[in-house]
């Protein structure tokens, strides 16, 4: 399974409107799944419009972010 970065914004966008949450919410329970999380930590790597994305969520959000930086590879914070 792969997922494009318009396939996953739509299962945000449709994430938000099942569950009337917010963008922090939808991304909290989209990334609850294992399976979906590998999937966004590889595009992370792999795509430079994710690896731009995750970049700019740490830079932001510092210690609250999600991800972490490891030898150069996008990684979810432990």
């Amino acid at each position: 399974m792969d997922i494009a970065n318009g396939d996953f914004a739509q299962l945000v966008k449709r994430t938000r409107e099942k569950f009337g949450v917010s963008i922090d919410g939808a991304h909290d329970l989209i990334f609850a799944d294992d399976e979906m999380r590998r999937l966004v930590a590889r595009r992370g790597n792999q795509d430079a419009e994710c690896r731009k994305q995750a970049l700019w969520d740490m830079r932001e959000k510092g210690d609250r972010s999600r991800f972490i930086e490891v030898d150069g590879k996008i990684r979810f914070r432990p």
